[in-house]
């Protein structure tokens, strides 16, 4: 555009020129005439002049806008790029509850609130960021926030009945926070950090999700495992095939990053993976072993006790829609009210009766009192029994692709291992909403 407007004045300059010229050659009149059109054409030619300089002006202007745009342009790519690598989970839970039949259990159990039946609600928000580092890196920080204690005061006894509630705090906790690399293809994997065990131990396609699946306790992990609360350590998994694997975990035994190597927990499981067909199983086996400091029940002076034990959580599709699981538990005698605990049920996909995202869930188990528990607690005037027993039922139904909402009951007959508890029922309805 610039040559143009050059090219233009230096050919209106040459045209003034060669007008003046031709004027000496000419009559006055003929002159003057000429003159005044030399005049008009000057001053025609000043304006083009200043419209082009402005038109110039314009166009460097745009030149200038486009060019800090294309800088935008790769900036925001730039932080495009930086968010794509980014993958964000969000999910909300609330779950409310009511129990039937528990008037009298908060003097016939022990540890159980005085407040009879009751209805309480909880909820929980969970927010997971996942990012790639690298080929074969991976980076996860998992917030977690909520409210509400539930119905774990009144009715939770051993076996537990609402494995979401958070209690009564609201603040956003970071609740993990690791790094994980793979090495060989994949073969062998390594997790550092802050972190939940229960993510890569005793897990279960039909029983570990208690926003999805059941909510007690006793249905979602392990309830004679001695799990550590989201704590720093280690884990690594080796998967030689496709049919068998081995983890070991090695982690702090109290959460509170003091101490590393003095109080710990250790775990090892084998898994082994069989198809029959296109049906898929897993059969898990483990054993651990907390270090930490733990009361003899029936010398609680001494701390200096340790809890170990073994465990097995199982899982086996008998057809498309139907998943059937079982989980059993053993642990120290000495140590721990429950010395064992077993459960089993199965889990029907909602494709049986034409509601592919349906979920029907059916459970039952026991977590059985050991010995000394049970003289502690004759101690205090109560009778004992044998075990505390839990079943449960729900049935998941999917709104949409974001809502499910799901009607459970629970019944749960020797509370906390007193004889004198009355079997009593739980009522609830869970409502889960992902994003």
């Amino acid at each position: 555009m610039t040559n143009i407007i050059e090219k233009c004045i230096a050919l209106t300059s040459f045209l003034l020129i060669m007008s003046f010229v031709f004027l000496w050659t000419l009559p006055a009149a003929k002159a003057d005439e000429m003159i005044d059109e030399i005049r008009d054409l000057k001053k025609r030619i000043e304006q083009l002049e200043k419209q082009l300089a402005k038109q110039g002006s314009k166009i460097q202007e745009q030149e200038s806008k486009i060019s800090a745009r294309d800088h935008e342009s790769e900036e925001i790519k730039k932080i495009k790029n930086a968010i794509g690598n980014l993958e964000f989970s969000i999910g909300a839970t609330s779950v409310v509850q009511g129990t039937i039949n528990n008037d009298k259990n908060q003097r016939n159990a022990l540890g159980m609130d005085n407040k009879g039946d009751d209805a309480d609600a909880a909820y929980s928000v969970d927010i997971e960021i996942t990012s790639k580092i690298g080929a074969s890196g991976m980076a996860l920080l998992y917030l977690e926030a909520g409210e509400g204690d539930g119905l774990n005061g009144e009715a939770g006894g051993f076996t537990g009945v609402n494995a979401d509630a958070t209690g009564d705090d609201a603040d956003v906790q970071v609740s993990e926070l690791w790094y994980e690399h793979n090495f060989y293809n994949g073969v062998l994997t390594a997790t550092v950090g802050k972190m939940d065990v229960t993510r890569w131990f005793d897990a279960n396609e039909a029983a570990n999700d208690e926003c999805a699946q059941f909510l007690s306790d006793q249905f979602v992990n392990n309830i004679a495992v001695d799990f550590p609360d989201y704590s720093y350590g280690a884990r690594v998994s080796w998967y030689p095939n496709d049919f068998f694997e081995i983890n070991a975990g090695y982690l702090e035994a109290d959460g509170d990053f003091e101490d590393l190597f003095d109080d710990n927990f250790y775990i090892t499981e084998a898994v082994l993976k069989p198809k029959l067909g296109s049906l898929r199983g897993n059969y898990r086996f483990y054993a651990w072993r907390n270090s930490g400091e733990h009361k003899k029940l029936r010398a609680p002076w001494r701390t200096d006790k340790t809890g170990e034990g073994v465990g097995a959580s199982i899982d086996q599709q008998l057809s498309e829609h139907i998943t059937v699981f079982c989980r059993f538990g053993q642990q120290s005698d000495d140590v721990y009210e429950i010395r064992r605990a077993w459960s089993f049920g199965l889990q029907i996909a909602g494709g049986l009766w034409d509601r592919e995202d349906d979920m029907l869930g059916i459970a039952f188990g026991a977590a059985e009192t050991s010995g000394a528990y049970r003289e502690v607690i004759r101690d205090d005037g109560l009778g004992t029994t044998p075990a505390e027993s839990r079943f449960e039922a729900y049935y998941r139904y999917r709104i949409n692709e974001h809502l499910a909402i799901s009607p459970d009951v629970q019944w749960v007959d020797g509370l906390s291992g007193a004889s004198n508890a009355d079997a009593m029922a739980v009522l609830g309805v869970r409502a889960q909403l992902d994003f």
